[in-house]
């Protein structure tokens, strides 16, 4: 039986072998997201762009072409849905539904707190607590889980894609991102909902009667305050334009997907994964941008989305016109040096 082994050139001195080399470049994608999520909070487009020159610079021309074929429709439609989210806070008609998901949460989750709801009860909570040492401790590790939301798809792509050579498990989460944001756009459009830092700052009242509408940071304003900086206020405020896309809560949707992948994946080795949206769905409750029944039918939408792609657009539409192995044959057409064995 014959197998590739590949070896590249590290730094024009020192070869490794492409196991090695995989895990090297991943350790660039990571340094990188971490290195946005904690001092620049960059938009998707932002690492898109430099995981292409990544792929060009370190893989190859070949593996370049490969990856905006296989990602840049993904990233076009990921920025096209960021600016549409823009226009459906301005076609909605003027009504938001304030009272209704707050009433729903109540119903269903009053109960966990001694009053008012949980994610309103985490406001006041972090106002009696203001200046304690854990409670910076919880807004520092709950800013990094919510802010993760951009960077921890693209490096799960990029392990499918590259690190495990799994083009099929990388076509099938893409595409139920995709699923999920198209339905998500829609909801936002049909049934526009506050989220509760809306309901803590304003009330009941309609975004007519506020007028001017500002405070999306929720519990994030507590980092800016930390840090004597205003980025996350003007990241919510200004970036992030239609206040009222509560539900589903994507939020909620995507840490699922990215357990979920990672399980499906490794299976048993990675129970750990979990940990991860358990943080986030604290993260967005304590920070007053969610209520609890956002992120359940955030990932009951993420099932529905999973189940139309695993079941319909894979088998129906890419397995007949998507060619998986051309990673492989392309990594064994590389000029390095390749022997068999």
């Amino acid at each position: 039986m014959w197998k590739i082994k590949v070896e590249h050139k590290l730094f024009g001195r020192w070869t490794v072998s492409d196991a090695r080399w995989k895990f090297f470049i991943l350790g660039f994608i990571l340094l990188y997201g971490l290195i946005i999520n904690q001092f620049l909070h960059v938009r998707p487009d932002h690492m898109f762009l430099a995981m292409a020159i990544f792929a060009f610079g370190l893989l190859g021309k070949e593996r370049g072409k490969l990856f905006l074929i296989d990602w840049f429709p993904f990233i076009l439609f990921w920025i096209l849905y960021d600016m549409m989210r823009g226009v459906a806070d301005s076609i909605k008609g003027g009504y938001v539904n304030v009272v209704e998901p707050y009433r729903l949460e109540a119903i269903c989750f009053s109960w966990m707190t001694a009053h008012d709801i949980p994610a309103i009860w985490f406001a006041g909570w972090r106002v009696f607590h203001e200046g304690r040492w854990y409670k910076e401790l919880l807004d520092l590790m709950s800013a990094n889980m919510y802010t993760l939301h951009f960077a921890a798809p693209l490096v799960l792509m990029w392990i499918l894609w590259h690190t495990t050579g799994d083009r099929r498990s990388f076509y099938r989460f893409i595409y139920t991102l995709t699923v999920l944001n198209i339905s998500a756009l829609a909801t936002f459009m049909i049934y526009p909902a506050a989220p509760p830092w809306y309901v803590d700052k304003y009330g009941f009242q309609q975004p007519a009667q506020v007028g001017m509408v500002s405070g999306a940071v929720g519990g994030l304003l507590a980092i800016d305050n930390m840090l004597k900086v205003n980025f996350f206020t003007t990241l919510w405020d200004n970036f992030n334009p239609n206040h009222f896309a509560a539900i589903p809560s994507l939020h909620g949707a995507y840490p699922l997907a990215i357990a979920f992948f990672v399980w499906k994946k490794f299976r048993g080795k990675t129970w750990w994964w979990l940990i991860y949206p358990l943080l986030t769905w604290f993260a967005a409750v304590y920070l007053n941008q969610h209520y609890i029944v956002d992120l359940i039918i955030g990932a009951g939408y993420l099932a529905a989305a999973y189940w139309l792609t695993d079941r319909v657009l894979l088998p129906k539409f890419f397995d007949r016109f998507v060619d998986y192995q051309r990673t492989i044959r392309a990594l064994a057409r590389k000029p390095q040096k390749a022997e068999a064995e």
